[in-house]
């Protein structure tokens, strides 16, 4: 997927998550796709001030991803300027991913080139909102790990590589936040 089209989809998904407020106000919380539970916590301004990481804190249900990005020694990187898309797994993915490859939560986050590798799969280097991912079916964008991670889009749903998008654009100072129900694992080169 190229940038242009994420920037389509992520503006098309802000437009229709604001559109039904109260022009002027500024304590309005974005609605995400999907569940909304935990945006509610913080209203646009202050995630516009905000970088990823504390924007990603505030969601309350990714504390194993940025507990993972610290451990692969990240988080200098993501409280740059950016700008980041983050394709955020919830904690429950994360259990999930745990389960399946029979690894402690302390193993997993170990640290390391392969964690590295894992982390940078979730992150791209620019800023791809639902606008623009919505328009990249078929279509991949190039992580930080350098691998491709493909868009598929059927209808409002949309995915990369293995996981469904379960919340779009939750914007930040440095860029914006897309929560997935799984965890990526890079392809094997």
């Amino acid at each position: 997927m190229n940038s242009r089209a994420l920037v389509v989809l992520v503006m098309i998904a802000l437009l229709a998550a604001c559109g039904g407020g109260d022009e002027g106000t500024t304590d309005t919380t974005v609605e995400m796709m999907g569940d909304t539970s935990s945006t509610e916590a913080m209203t646009d301004e202050e995630m516009l001030s905000e970088d990823v990481l504390a924007v990603a804190e505030a969601e309350g249900d990714l504390g194993t991803f940025l507990t993972a990005i610290d451990s692969a020694g990240m988080m200098e990187d993501l409280h740059g300027e950016g700008p980041f898309t983050v394709f955020a797994p919830t904690d429950n993915a994360f259990d999930a991913y745990l389960e399946s490859s029979g690894m402690t939560q302390e193993e997993a986050l170990a640290g390391g080139e392969m964690l590295q590798s894992v982390i940078g799969y979730h992150l791209v280097s620019m800023m791809e909102d639902s606008a623009m991912v919505m328009t990249m079916d078929g279509d991949s964008l190039t992580t930080v790990s350098g691998a491709p991670l493909e868009v598929t889009v059927d209808g409002e749903n949309v995915m990369v590589g293995d996981a469904t998008v379960l919340r779009y654009d939750i914007e930040a100072s440095n860029g914006v936040i897309h929560v997935i129900d799984t965890v990526l694992a890079p392809p094997q080169r």
